[in-house]
């Protein structure tokens, strides 16, 4: 029941107990007629279907609020080194950067844990700058 309801009751002589009363919302429903009753269904159904809305937009809010904090704290950490030793002028060394970060960012989206890609991004990035993993292959035919 509404609280006008409520209030048109009281208005009518009951107190606010008995308004409230479950006896009084069972005869409200027994004397509203059934397309009232199919509204209040209808209604009930959408803010149902609204409530469900507004979690999932707080959890997708949530998602990109920590998404965002986590760009904003590596800009800021690039922003202090940058004060703190110079802006990277080299070209092969902001593309390793640039590798590094998108190494990072792939493993995070296929749902790796962070250690290990870490460790995979470092790996390919130490390949790249011509380390270990680099090696020449060569295949004869006997």
């Amino acid at each position: 029941m509404t609280e006008d309801l409520i209030r048109r009751l009281i208005a009518a002589g009951l107190t606010k107990q008995q308004a409230s009363s479950v006896t009084a919302e069972t005869l409200v429903n027994l004397f509203m007629p059934e397309d009232g009753k199919m509204l209040i269904r209808e209604a009930q159904k959408q803010v149902a279907e609204m409530q469900t809305l507004v979690n999932n937009l707080r959890k997708d809010y949530n998602d990109l609020k920590k998404r965002i904090s986590g760009i904003s704290d590596m800009l800021l950490a690039i922003n202090e080194a940058q004060k703190a030793h110079g802006a990277i002028t080299d070209e092969k060394a902001r593309n390793v950067v640039a590798l590094y970060a998108a190494l990072l960012s792939m493993s995070q989206k296929a749902g790796g844990e962070a250690d290990e890609a870490i460790k995979n991004a470092g790996y390919v990035t130490y390949a790249y700058l011509g380390g270990q993993a680099k090696r020449e292959i060569t295949y004869t035919q006997e």
